[in-house]
C-alpha cells in the first residue's frame, strides 16, 4: 500500500510540474457495469432534431442489455442536457469524466461543444462520437464523427446534382445557412472547389440567425444571382423558415440539406417541406420493412415514445449504442479486461471499416480518417424521405491539412 501511494503522489506531482493530464488507470477485473455518456440538446434550439439522442440512446442501451450485454456485462447509460449551451455542456463533461468508473465513450451532439472539448479529450484519453463539423473532428485526435461531416455530405448532394441536372447550362447553387460553427461547416474553399470540378457554379453564400424566422432579404438576393438550388446547412425550424421563403417569394428553385433537413422539419411543415432533398447518413422512418427500423419502432412503441422522437437522431442514438458495443467488445477481446481503458478503444475505433449495425448507418474510421464515409440521398414527400438512391460513398471534403 505504502508503494501504491507513493507512486500515486509521484504521479500527481509530476502533473502539476509538467501540465500532464491525469487519466483513469485501466480496470483491474472485469467490471459489475460499463458507463456510456451522452450530453445531447434536449430543450435548447436544436432541441426538436437531437432531443430524441436522448430516448434512443436509452432504448439501444435496453437492446444492448437485453441481447447480452458487453461481453455479459450491462450498459449503464448516462444522459445530460445541454440546452444548447456551451458552457453547460463543458460543464457536465467535467463531472462525467470524474465519475466512478468513468464512462468509456461519450456522444455529443453540439458542434461547439464538440470544438471546445476536442483537446480535452485529448488530454484526457476520452473517446467520444460527436455530430460532425470538420473542426470537430480534425486534426485527428480522441473525437470520432457520428456521421460524415457536413462537407463531405454537401459533396455527396454536388454529385447527385451534377448526375441529375437536365437544365440548360451549368447548375448554379447557394448556400443560405446559420452563421454557427454547424452553419458554416459547408462554407470550405473545398467545397466550392469540388462544386466547380463537377460542373456546378456557386454563386451566392447568404448567412441568418438560429433564431431568425425571416430569409425573404437573403432569398432576394439569392434569386438575383439565377440559383437553381439552395442547400441549407440548418436543423429543426432552419429548413422551413427556407422553404416557406422560398414559397412566399414563388421562387422555382430546389431546396437542399443533409443531416438537419429531417423528419422533423417534415413534421413542421409538410407542404412547404415537399420535394426538398436531403443527404442522411442512415434509413429512413418510411423504410417500414426494414430490419432496423422494425426494431426501432418495437421500442418506441415499448417505451411509449412519441412520434415526433422519429427524427434523424432516434436511428443514430440507438446505433450509437451498437457501436459502442461494438468497439468496446473489440478492445476486451485484444486486450482483456485488465488494460481497457481509452486509448485501447481509440484503436479499435481506427480499426473500425463499414460497421452497419442492423443496417441502420454506416460507420468506419482510420488513423488519420475521423468521419464516416457513407450516405443516402432522400426526398421529402408528405411527412416521409423516401431514399431514391442506396448507399453511396461521400468524397472526401476535409482540408489538405487534415489528411
Amino acid at each position: 500500500m505504502r508503494t501504491i501511494s507513493r507512486s500515486a503522489i509521484a504521479s500527481a506531482c509530476l502533473a502539476l510540474v509538467f501540465g500532464l493530464a491525469l487519466v483513469p488507470e485501466a480496470m483491474s477485473a472485469k467490471p459489475d457495469v460499463i458507463r456510456i455518456a451522452c450530453i445531447p440538446d434536449m430543450t435548447g434550439p436544436y432541441a426538436a432534431i437531437v432531443g430524441p439522442a436522448n430516448v434512443a440512446f436509452m432504448d439501444g442501451c435496453e437492446y444492448v442489455n437485453e441481447t447480452g450485454g458487453i461481453k455479459g456485462v450491462k450498459v449503464e447509460p448516462i444522459v445530460r442536457d445541454c440546452g444548447g449551451k456551451i458552457d453547460v455542456g463543458i460543464s457536465h463533461y467535467m463531472e462525467i469524466k470524474e465519475m466512478k468508473p468513468r464512462p468509456m465513450i461519450l456522444f455529443g451532439v453540439v458542434s461547439g461543444i464538440g470544438e471546445a472539448l476536442k483537446m480535452r479529450l485529448v488530454e484526457d484519453q476520452f473517446p467520444a462520437i460527436w455530430v460532425c463539423s470538420t473542426e470537430v473532428v480534425y486534426p485527428a485526435g480522441y473525437t470520432f464523427g457520428w456521421y460524415p461531416t457536413y462537407a463531405d455530405l454537401c459533396g455527396l448532394f454536388i454529385d447527385w446534382l451534377a448526375e441529375t441536372w437536365k437544365g440548360q447550362g451549368r447548375p448554379k447553387l447557394a448556400f443560405l445557412t446559420w452563421d454557427t460553427t454547424y452553419g458554416r461547416a459547408v462554407l470550405y474553399d473545398e467545397v466550392n472547389e469540388y462544386a466547380k470540378k463537377k460542373g456546378v457554379d456557386v454563386v451566392a453564400t447568404e448567412l441568418f440567425g438560429v433564431r431568425d424566422v425571416d430569409v425573404s432579404t437573403q432569398l432576394v438576393r439569392i434569386r438575383e444571382k439565377g440559383a437553381d438550388w439552395i442547400f441549407t446547412n440548418t436543423a429543426g425550424r432552419g429548413p422551413v423558415i427556407v422553404a416557406k421563403g422560398i414559397k412566399e417569394l414563388g421562387y422555382k428553385v430546389g431546396l437542399a440539406g443533409s443531416i438537419g433537413l429531417d423528419e422533423s422539419c417534415l413534421y413542421i411543415d409538410p407542404v412547404a417541406m415537399e420535394g426538398a432533398i436531403t443527404i442522411n447518413h442512415r434509413v429512413s422512418w418510411a423504410e417500414t420493412d426494414h430490419p432496423g427500423i422494425k426494431l426501432m419502432n418495437k421500442y418506441i412503441e415499448k417505451n411509449k415514445r412519441k412520434e415526433t422522437d422519429k427524427t434523424i437522431m432516434y436511428p443514430m442514438g440507438f446505433a450509437g449504442a451498437l457501436l459502442a458495443k461494438e468497439v468496446i467488445g473489440r478492445a476486451v477481446d485484444k486486450v482483456g479486461w485488465e488494460k481497457l481503458d481509452g486509448p485501447a478503444i481509440k484503436a479499435e475505433l481506427e480499426n473500425l471499416k463499414d460497421f452497419a449495425p442492423l443496417d441502420i448507418a454506416y460507420f468506419g474510421y482510420g488513423p488519420t480518417r475521423r468521419a464516416p464515409s457513407k450516405a443516402k440521398v432522400f426526398q421529402a414527400k408528405g411527412k416521409d424521405l423516401i431514399p431514391i438512391t442506396g448507399w453511396r460513398e461521400c468524397p472526401d471534403l476535409r482540408p489538405a491539412k487534415y489528411k
